[in-house]
């Protein structure tokens, strides 16, 4: 596997159809990174996690450490060939690097985000993908809020991310908590 650039071509950005492509590249991805940071957990997360969910074809991971320091570990994910790009999501608690990959023939995008066991990237992640792949009509309601985002703005992901946000709180209401 040979990461590059990140791509920021807007066909990279559009709603399409589940592929079970997704569930190939991530595995592809947590065997790269764990070959070579053997204590990082890369987890699958977003959109491309649920099979039959829509969304943007992009591969959506939090990387579990145990080391202190997030930047620490974000660094040593650029010595392995992800990079940084300036976006509002790479902040200290939760560090963001990414890349991209052929597989088959076509490139997918893989955002990584780096983050403790339990911290809310971690936590709230797998909840709300837990209650999409219960409840269809929610998953329904989340692909309709994609629909209407991706309207707005199919370029900027700060301004999709804003629009979906009413409905990703609605949902995250519905989550049963401990």
């Amino acid at each position: 596997m040979k990461i590059e650039p990140f791509d920021e071509g807007l066909d990279q950005r559009n709603i399409v159809a589940y592929d079970p492509a997704y569930a190939e590249v991530f595995a592809a991805a947590r065997e790269y990174v764990q070959a070579r940071l053997p204590a990082v957990e890369l987890v699958h997360i977003g959109s491309t996690a649920i099979a039959g969910l829509r969304g943007k074809p992009m591969i959506d991971t939090a990387a579990i450490t145990t080391r202190e320091n997030l930047r620490e570990e974000q660094a040593q994910f650029e010595r392995i060939g992800f990079h940084r790009r300036p976006v509002w999501v790479d902040r200290d608690e939760k560090p963001y690097v990414c890349g991209s990959v052929l597989h088959a023939g076509r490139r997918f995008n893989i955002n990584i985000h780096v983050c403790h066991r339990g911290d809310p990237v971690h936590r709230d992640s797998l909840a709300f993908i837990g209650i999409l792949e219960r409840r269809p009509d929610l998953r329904l309601k989340y692909e309709q809020a994609k629909d209407r985002a991706h309207a707005v703005d199919p370029a900027n992901p700060q301004i999709y991310n804003r629009e979906k946000e009413a409905v990703i709180k609605e949902i995250e209401a519905q989550i049963p908590r401990e």
